[in-house]
């Protein structure tokens, strides 16, 4: 029992380290957006014929480097957005030149639009999750209470919560200390931790009242 407890308390201590590397880090110096949330500048062209969208990648490549984001932008594919975390008036003219040689095309670089994309915050991106897991965190509790009624307490319940919280927070500790770039894959993450958060909680339940109901029969065969 007492090993066991010290186990805990290891790996307490261990996450709340990480978690307050992670917020220094969070605090100083952000957290590290891929591409399509980091914000920069977005140029449209219309060519007024379809295209291959491979085509226009190698161009825009080729010009501004990997860290590109090529798009068609109407059902008609005629219209292809260039996304980069920045593109200068001479690069503009220069893909516009190069689209020109390869379709044969007579585009100018000042029809094009050019539309400056802000950075997009985290919790931008969280917000529209929020209330559906405050929701599902609510139906947990009053599942708990319900399930465990004559077990439970306070201090069960307040567990729970606090086994939540610090999955989450140890997560995006983890994602601000290691730098991975926080993009569409940052949804599935923190659903998956919450769902084992709430899955060790519920089992450590279940193992509690597994012992207790062996300790009453034990009590009862005497």
């Amino acid at each position: 029992m007492e090993k066991s407890k010290r186990k805990s308390m290891i790996g307490l201590a261990i996450t709340v380290i990480i978690i307050l590397a992670g917020v220094i880090i969070a605090i100083t110096k952000g957290f590290n957006f891929d591409l399509r949330y980091e914000g920069g500048k977005r140029i449209e062209i219309d060519l007024g014929k379809t295209f291959e969208i491979k085509d226009i990648q190698n161009i825009s490549e080729e010009v501004l480097g990997k860290e590109v984001i090529v798009q068609t932008v109407e059902v008609y594919n005629q219209t292809v957005s260039i996304f980069a975390k920045d593109i200068t008036e001479e690069q503009r003219e220069t893909i516009i030149t190069k689209i020109n040689e390869k379709y044969g095309l007579e585009l100018k670089a000042e029809d094009s639009g050019f539309i400056i994309v802000p950075h997009t915050r985290l919790r931008d991106i969280l917000k529209p999750y929020a209330m559906p897991l405050v929701i599902a965190t609510i139906i947990i509790l009053i599942y708990i209470g319900i399930r465990y009624v004559k077990k439970t307490s306070i201090e069960i319940i307040f567990e729970t919560i606090l086994a939540i919280i610090l999955g989450q927070a140890l997560l995006f500790s983890i994602i601000a200390i290691t730098r991975i770039p926080v993009g569409r894959a940052i949804l599935p993450m923190v659903l998956v931790v919450y769902v084992l958060s709430t899955t060790f909680c519920t089992t450590r339940l279940e193992d509690y009242l597994a012992k207790e109901k062996a300790e009453e029969e034990k009590v009862e065969e005497k």
